[in-house]
């Protein structure tokens, strides 16, 4: 994995090469599959998300928007209403299914799979992951259990159902 260090001249210093490097040298990394990790010099934080954020921003404003506003308001909305992680699973999840590679690899079945608000789903896979902060608290409200249970089954109804035409349509 290759470091690259953010100096407070707001510089980035690639260790792998010894050089300075700019925002379209990431960007070149990107395309190129390198796996990258970005730190501040002086916090000594991660802040990749944020340098990667920076990148789509200044594309955002000198071409064609690519994320739309509506979109950006909810994504401000999660942080403030402290519910980011379920932001980052719909998000990764579909990012999984948007990613062409694993789509074609693994077939056409991912699209019955595919269901982006399964957050529970997201969060019990990446459990051994994450640590226990970044978990969110279980929700004890029985009456929003009920609800989520209920259309928990309607979506197995509806999968079984489709399940059931696609075995006629093949026959």
């Amino acid at each position: 994995m290759i470091e690259i260090k953010k100096y407070s001249n707001r510089r980035l210093y690639n260790t792998e090469t010894s050089s300075y490097i700019t925002q379209e040298d990431i960007v070149a990394l990107i395309k190129q599959g390198k796996q990258f990790k970005i730190k501040d010099v002086e916090s000594k934080k991660d802040i990749t998300s944020s340098i990667l954020t920076q990148i789509v921003l200044e594309r955002e404003t000198t071409g064609t928007n690519l994320i739309p506003e509506e979109f950006l308001k909810q994504i401000i909305l999660f942080y403030e209403n402290d519910r980011s992680s379920e932001m980052f699973g719909f998000l990764n999840n579909v990012m999984n299914f948007a990613d062409a590679n694993k789509f074609f690899n693994n077939g056409f079945q991912n699209i019955m799979k595919f269901n982006p608000f399964d957050f529970q789903s997201y969060f019990n896979q990446n459990s051994n992951s994450k640590t226990q902060q970044e978990t969110p608290p279980p929700d004890n409200n029985p009456e929003k259990d009920a609800e989520i249970s209920k259309l928990a089954d309607q979506i197995d109804q509806l999968k079984s159902e489709i399940n059931k035409l696609n075995k006629e349509k093949v026959s």
